[in-house]
């Protein structure tokens, strides 16, 4: 069956757009596409042929969104050859690009003509604009700029028909009717295919520093939190979290880090200021009041560019499961109201070590928004039933993370990871008005079945 319809593929579409897929014939090929017309002529062959599309940008693949489905044939799309920057507009502030550009390679044309592209994680290398979008990514800058939602003006999008919607306007403001951009946005391809982009860009910061800390009690968090931006205000764009666990293995896998502090402890903090004048006063001002408020027990400010990217290395290294490859882990990507996150976080590791003492709790994040990290990871041992562990975990803590009144995924999106929990914390009314949306664009449900919401619902 596979055969006959990778040549169909090849007849509606050419060689030089369509290839074989895998082996084991449910993938049937990767469609690269160059242009929206060519996204549409492969959307349509995909309709008729009744193939499902799983669309494919830097494939970082957190919440296994590009994962093929199990239950019927499809094709991977990847937009890798729409990456060009169609129009950087400075007296704007926007610019306009194919969706497949990487976020590093957006972030540098908007510097080179004075401007700030906001989103950014570490990931930033190999993340398509695209796909930023259709997951609405988020990373340290939101407590600042807001989530990638916030950062496009106009879109282009694919329809599941293989229509094409082009809705690249780019207007601050634009009130003649429904915003239908913020459909597609965190839509993770089940809607349609993103293909152009107006983005918002800011003023770029003309300086910046950074400084680490270690917090005297993780209960200080967030009056540390609301001193800083007491006396930063808007120059305020970054307050992470980072555990000593972290910190510690980071510095051991990556000689290289050199050790910004001596002092060994639980959890630190890692502030950016950054602004159209020097910060360094203003830090020094956030540094010198948490020791006279009692919030600090160690603290310390880059006094050289190398020195705050080694902290901002430290802290992209955070990644949990490159420390404990040996440990199965259970994860969660939580947003909780920002006072409630000590509570989450106590809880949490209650809730780890009352099951199993040996566990491992480890929890970095965007504490500006409320965005937390959070993983577990048990230990395989004799006796030790790990699946119902884990499920037992995932259970309690998604129950916890809905009692502070939080999100169980709050920027890496759904997929098929969380397709299942989500469920729990939406209301049916919620559910059924997103379920009729798919319908309504996606008929065939042929637009990356089984992530967000079930192919079965």
């Amino acid at each position: 069956m596979t055969r006959p319809l990778l040549e169909a593929l090849e007849t509606a579409l050419g060689h030089d757009i369509v290839s074989k897929g895998g082996e084991d014939g449910t993938v049937v090929a990767i469609l690269k596409p160059s242009s929206t017309a060519e996204v549409a002529s492969a959307v349509k062959a995909c309709a008729d042929l009744d193939l499902a599309i799983v669309p494919r940008g830097g494939n970082s693949n957190v919440c296994a969104m590009t994962e093929p489905p199990t239950d019927r044939r499809c094709v991977f799309l990847d937009l890798a050859r729409m990456n060009r920057i169609l129009e950087v507009n400075p007296t704007r502030s926007t610019m306009t690009v194919e969706a497949g550009c990487i976020l590093q390679v957006v972030q540098e044309a908007a510097a080179e003509h004075g401007r700030l592209f906001a989103p950014d994680w570490g990931a930033r290398g190999s993340a398509m604009i695209g796909g930023a979008v259709a997951t609405n990514g988020g990373g340290p800058n939101v407590f600042r700029f807001g989530t990638t939602r916030e950062q496009v003006l106009g879109m282009e999008v694919v329809l599941p028909d293989g229509r094409i919607w082009e809705g690249l306007r780019g207007l601050r403001k634009d009130n003649s009717g429904y915003d239908l951009k913020q459909l597609f946005i965190g839509s993770e391809g089940t809607l349609g295919i993103i293909t152009r982009l107006v983005l918002k860009l800011h003023p770029a910061p003309v300086t910046g520093n950074s400084m680490m800390a270690v917090l005297t009690d993780q209960a200080r968090l967030i009056d540390y939190l609301n001193l800083a931006r007491s006396i930063a205000g808007d120059t305020l764009v970054a307050f992470e979290l980072i555990n000593g666990i972290g910190y510690e293995n980071a510095l051991k896998r990556y000689p290289d880090l050199r050790r910004p502090l001596e002092t060994r402890a639980d959890w630190y903090v890692l502030i950016r200021l950054a602004g159209a004048e020097p910060v360094d006063d203003t830090l020094a001002a956030i540094f010198e009041a948490g020791f006279d408020q009692g919030y600090l027990a160690d603290a310390v400010m880059a006094q050289t560019k190398a020195q705050e990217e080694t902290l901002w290395e430290i802290r992209d290294q955070m990644i949990p499961k490159q420390y404990f490859p040996d440990r199965p882990m259970c994860k969660w990507d939580v947003s909780v109201p920002i006072d409630r996150i000590t509570t989450f976080l106590q809880r949490a590791e209650a809730i780890a070590t009352a099951h199993q003492p040996e566990a491992i709790s480890y929890a970095i994040g965007h504490v500006g928004d409320g965005n937390i990290h959070y993983s577990i990871f048990p230990l395989p041992k004799a006796g030790t039933d790990i699946d119902a562990l884990s499920q037992t975990y995932i259970r309690e803590i998604d129950a916890l993370i809905w009692d502070l009144g939080g999100s169980i995924t709050a920027e890496h999106g759904v997929g098929a990871l969380f397709v299942d929990r989500m469920r729990g914390q939406k209301s049916d009314i919620e559910y059924a008005m997103m379920q009729d949306l798919k319908a309504l664009f996606d008929p065939k449900g042929i637009m990356n079945p089984g992530k967000l919401l079930k192919s079965t619902d």
